[in-house]
């Protein structure tokens, strides 16, 4: 049985430990056996003294450690090449236990480098090396599953617009690219893998996102999703009352801003206190009253029973629009006629608001996040968050029923399929409890 040691580690053991006041160093015996030589792989080599060598290992009670090893050398008797015995505790990139890399690894996920650089006593140029060197790794390790509903988003980081892919189904994100540049976006989806897989694409009204669908993904439906096309009558809504304002005095403009929610609220939901409010407004504002009802008459376009009926429905909403608040939806008509085949794919598709709510959610608990990190840092902590992937991990296929029949290939009706682990990409509503419980440093 192995006597208990400070370093609890296989290829090193401590001999002392000293308390220099805002670290610790421990001494450790190094010596190793080599087996064979790493140059010519002849056996029997000879010892040929010790070197003293340093290496940074994981902060004990809140101070850095740093390891001082007595490092054995050896000559080969073949080649008579010197070389130090093999440390597997010991990282040979960095001048680092294996563990300290690990850690840095870990917590670089979820603090910033200046905060390890305190607590590890390493600058923060390494901390940063490291964290790189871990996304890369990561980056050829980790693979998500290539979304069949796809989502195309855009969230403001860090001062620019950047595109978010998204697996809608699983309401998970699949990618976070820096940009939402036409040619950029090109060039990733036709190199996308297994775009095969896509059926369904879902989007706001922007033309960009179009032309790259139906250049690289041609054939797919697309859906415009649904918040985007209503939120346009809301718009209209609002530009309607912000007009009324102008002409009202310092009192009742605060009042009207005050009173902008009920406005915005669908009829169905207001109380009779949040009715007799509105109503009076309607009352000295008969204009306010029109532009309430053509954006309730908007959404009900997704509450018809099928899509023929919903697009009869929309074009009975265009023809009814009174001509004093013509101007102000006028933006919203063209847009739906101009999208009118995406828009009413929603009847083909459906796409719950769910998906849209948590994309909203998550841009603005990233933008809270985001003083101070650079969209690499960013999308690295989010993309591969082990937390946030484990709710869309999940096991496809199954175990082998049986066995194969006598005379009948493995691949027959004897076995089901092997099962295997995917990922779809890290869990958006999780991402966002967990930037709202301060997980993210």
């Amino acid at each position: 049985m192995r006597q208990f040691d400070l370093l609890n580690m296989d290829t090193l053991q401590s001999s002392n430990l000293i308390d220099e006041g805002d670290h610790y160093v421990i001494e450790v015996d190094g010596q190793g056996i080599p087996g064979r030589c790493p140059h010519c792989q002849a056996e029997g080599p000879y010892r040929h003294g010790t070197q003293q060598q340093h290496y940074i290992d994981t902060p004990m009670h809140g101070k850095p450690v740093l390891l001082r090893v007595d490092r054995a050398r050896f000559r080969c008797k073949s080649c008579g090449k010197t070389f130090f015995s093999n440390l597997p505790d010991i990282d040979p990139k960095r001048k680092a236990s294996t563990r300290f890399i690990k850690y840095v690894e870990q917590e670089s996920m979820k603090k910033t480098f200046a905060m390890i650089s305190r607590e590890a006593g390493i600058d923060e140029k390494t901390i940063k090396n490291i964290f790189e060197d871990y996304v890369h790794r990561l980056g050829k390790e980790v693979k998500f599953e290539t979304p069949e509903f796809l989502g195309i988003d855009e969230l403001k980081i860090i001062g620019e617009y950047r595109c978010m892919i998204t697996n809608v189904n699983e309401l998970a994100v699949y990618d976070l690219l820096p940009n939402r540049r036409k040619t950029d976006l090109m060039t990733y989806f036709k190199a996308m893998p297994d775009k095969h897989k896509v059926k369904v694409v879902t989007m706001d009204m922007w033309r960009t996102y179009k032309d790259v669908v139906n250049a690289q993904l041609p054939g797919r439906d697309i859906v415009v999703d649904r918040w985007h096309v209503i939120r346009m009558a809301n718009e209209a809504l609002e530009s309607v009352r912000k007009q009324i304002r102008k002409g009202l005095n310092t009192r009742q403009r605060l009042k009207l801003k005050d009173d902008r929610f009920i406005l915005l609220e669908r009829e169905h939901n207001l109380s009779s206190e949040q009715r007799e409010k509105m109503q009076s407004w309607f009352d000295l504002h008969p204009e306010l009253a029109m532009a309430y009802e053509a954006k309730e008459n908007f959404h009900r376009i997704y509450s018809c029973k099928n899509k023929t009926e919903a697009q009869e429905f929309a074009r009975a909403w265009m023809r009814s629009l009174p001509p004093a608040i013509e101007p102000a939806f006028e933006a919203s008509r063209t847009a739906l006629l101009n999208w009118w085949g995406e828009v009413f794919n929603f009847y083909d598709h459906q796409v719950t608001n769910a998906y849209t709510e948590s994309v909203n959610r998550l841009a603005k608990d990233i933008n809270r996040m985001g003083r101070g990190y650079s969209f690499e840092v960013m999308r690295a902590r989010l993309i591969y968050e082990k937390q946030a992937r484990k709710p869309t991990t999940k096991l496809r296929g199954r175990k082998p029923k049986g066995k194969p029949q006598k005379g009948t290939l493995s691949r027959s009706v004897g076995l089901e399929k092997v099962p295997r682990t995917v990922e779809y990409g890290p869990h958006i509503p999780t991402l966002c409890d967990l930037l709202e419980s301060g997980h993210f440093s």
